[in-house]
């Protein structure tokens, strides 16, 4: 798995969580205003007078469903320009040639919606996008590879294995990937003809035909794979050095 993989289900998992809490609190908001809707219509259809009395805001608590909302709601006379307040919708009392509106009103902050409504589904997505990103830290922590990058190669050590730009495998040889080891870990990637010779074929009095044959392959391969090429003073020493393009 890569990094990226790894954020992109964190990210579904919190829009889900954000998704669903949302929902939730949305459907709460709707369900208290019904629940309103329904104990102010049982409360008008008991009341004898047009005024407001302790005892109507005490018929109309009884009525409501919710226990929360008890506290938090009451009853009014119809206000004008209630846009964004959690209310009830206007209900006419009626008794001979008499009308008047009540309206029914919660005094509810978003954080005590929240409190009341089912918020258990997205408090589990968020403690699993926690936990999911928890363990993806200590995924890549873990399987962090220490990688030395050069032009547009890449040498993994801890896999021995060296890597193109686009994180692709190039196919060297043992001996090709042992001299491309030695090149990354030179000083300024410069390696000198006896040193070769000495690392890679140690037993073996002269090695320069079969370095010259090893290089002579190991700079096409080089060449199609990256930016890098090498070059040879006078064949004395090699370098690893940047193509110029």
């Amino acid at each position: 798995m890569k990094p990226y993989h790894a954020v992109i289900i964190f990210l579904v998992i919190v829009c889900s969580a954000v998704v669903t809490g949302v929902g939730s609190y949305h459907r709460m908001q709707a369900y208290i205003v019904e629940d309103m809707n329904q104990a102010l219509a049982r409360t008008l259809a008991a009341k004898q007078e047009s005024w407001i009395t302790p005892d109507t805001i005490l018929t109309y608590r009884s009525n409501l469903n919710i226990a929360a909302l008890r506290d938090r709601s009451f009853v009014y006379y119809a206000l004008e320009n209630q846009a964004g307040a959690l209310c009830s919708r206007r209900m006419q009392w009626r008794r001979s040639r008499r009308a008047v509106a009540f309206q029914s009103y919660a005094n509810c902050s978003v954080a005590a919606v929240v409190g009341m409504s089912d918020q258990r589904l997205p408090l589990s997505l968020g403690a699993l996008a926690a936990l999911w990103a928890v363990l993806s830290v200590g995924y890549f922590r873990k399987h962090a590879m220490p990688a030395a990058v050069f032009g547009r190669m890449v040498y993994v050590r801890t896999e021995h294995r060296f890597y193109d730009a686009d994180h692709a495998l190039i196919p060297f040889t043992p001996m090709q990937q042992q001299l491309m080891e030695l090149f990354f870990a030179a000083p300024a990637h410069r390696l000198g003809k006896k040193e070769i010779c000495e690392a890679l074929w140690p037993k073996k009095p002269d090695a320069s035909e079969t370095l010259y044959t090893l290089i002579r392959r190991l700079k096409p391969v080089v060449e199609q794979n990256s930016n890098l090429r090498i070059v040879s003073d006078r064949g004395r020493c090699y370098e690893l050095t940047d193509r110029v393009e």
